[in-house]
């Protein structure tokens, strides 16, 4: 078991990174939420997790709920997905989106791998924070690209779309994930570390 250290930073927004530490043996689920917690975002919305290359290529996708159409091919789901089984290179990039109406874009780079955890760390660990997120639900209208009754009714296509080719969401599914649940952006404050060895610097 390893501990990877990564630094996660929005792509329109460099200056606004969160160095996390999560073990290996976690799953890309444990991930997302500890990413939406370091910003303040809300965990209502879709997300994938694409593996990258050093151009930031898309890759092989790890989608919050199975959406695919074939079956015989289904798109890796974070639940079931550990970390340990897609990170293949020590500087490995993965590219994050969330919310598919505000797509919000973030780059993750592996920073460390240690071969130890500290047994005073829940992982995942928020280490370090730098820069206030943005609003949560300023993107889209910010660029006025929809108003809010267009917005409204882009997301409820959207997560019925995602009820239909999931095959129905369970009510279990709709207390974890929040689908159908109506709630406010983050906020702007900054996350406190959560990790006992607390925040450090990058080399």
């Amino acid at each position: 078991m390893a501990v990877y250290k990564f630094k996660v930073s929005f792509e329109d927004y460099e200056d606004i990174n969160r160095i996390i530490e999560i073990k290996s043996t976690q799953t890309f689920l444990d991930f997302h939420k500890s990413i939406l917690e370091s910003i303040g975002f809300d965990d209502k919305q879709m997300a994938s997790f694409y593996m990258s290359n050093d151009s930031w290529k898309k890759g092989q996708e790890i989608t919050l709920i199975d959406m695919s159409d074939n079956p015989e091919n289904p798109v890796p789901v974070m639940a079931k997905a550990k970390l340990s089984q897609y990170i293949i290179d020590p500087h490995q990039k993965i590219f994050y989106v969330y919310d598919f109406i505000e797509c919000w874009s973030l780059l993750i780079e592996l920073v460390s791998i240690s071969v130890s955890e500290n047994p005073k760390t829940k992982y995942p660990a928020i280490l370090k924070s730098t820069g206030l997120p943005p609003k949560q639900h300023d993107k889209v209208q910010r660029f006025g690209l929809v108003n809010d009754n267009e917005f409204d009714e882009i997301t409820k296509n959207y997560l019925t779309r995602a009820e239909e080719v999931s095959g129905g969401i369970s009510e279990d599914e709709v207390d974890e994930f929040g689908l159908f649940e109506n709630g406010e952006g983050g906020g702007d404050e900054e996350t406190e570390p959560t990790s006992d060895h607390g925040p450090e610097e990058l080399n």
